[in-house]
């Protein structure tokens, strides 16, 4: 009886206990492409059927899976999903108040695009990765060249890597290679007066 009592609770509980939100991602017939943004990406994922930026949890286990698969990791998961940045954006260019340096990861979410020229004909949400660079008050803006653009996201970005300064140990090669071609100039000035 205990036995049976002991599996109609963990039957109970499979059945009750919720499951992660699916991640069944739909891909559209539209490819994304590295020219999609600028600077070019290194890696794409989508056009993926649907606002994946929403927010919900469905829509977060979906973007979870995807940045998984375009980041080559399995650490990101819908329940603890999180992102820098998250707007409403239209036309050719996204305006990031954040900073943006290196390894940059987005996704743009595409509506109003159905029927337009260079749209991608349906509801969907793209995710990218790209280098922003290595600028002094780093990049911000992003362009878009795909039509209907509806939303964005940022994911993540490096951080401002300032040039080391020389060590001391440097310096002093340095200064002895000078005093080297001093010396070699110098000397050369030499022979040519005799």
């Amino acid at each position: 009886m205990r036995k049976c009592l002991l599996m109609a609770s963990a039957l109970f509980a499979a059945t009750t206990i919720a499951a992660p939100a699916s991640a069944a991602l739909n891909l559209g017939p539209t490819a994304c492409a590295a020219t999609d943004i600028s600077p070019a990406a290194s890696a794409c994922r989508g056009w993926y059927t649907g606002n994946l930026n929403s927010g919900n949890a469905t829509d977060k286990a979906d973007s979870a899976t995807a940045l998984n698969s375009l980041l080559g990791v399995a650490t990101f998961t819908g329940p603890t999903l999180t992102w820098l940045e998250d707007f409403a954006a239209t036309g050719n260019s996204v305006n990031f108040a954040t900073a943006l340096y290196g390894q940059t990861v987005v996704s743009f979410h595409v509506g109003g695009a159905v029927g337009q020229n260079n749209g991608v004909g349906y509801n969907g949400t793209a995710f990218y990765v790209f280098d922003a660079g290595n600028l002094l008050g780093g990049l911000d803006l992003v362009g878009f060249n795909i039509a209907g653009l509806s939303n964005a996201r940022l994911y993540s970005t490096g951080k401002y890597v300032v040039n080391p300064v020389p060590e001391p140990a440097t310096w002093a090669m340095i200064i002895l290679g000078f005093g080297i071609v001093g010396a070699a100039v110098r000397r050369r000035r030499g022979y040519a007066i005799a």
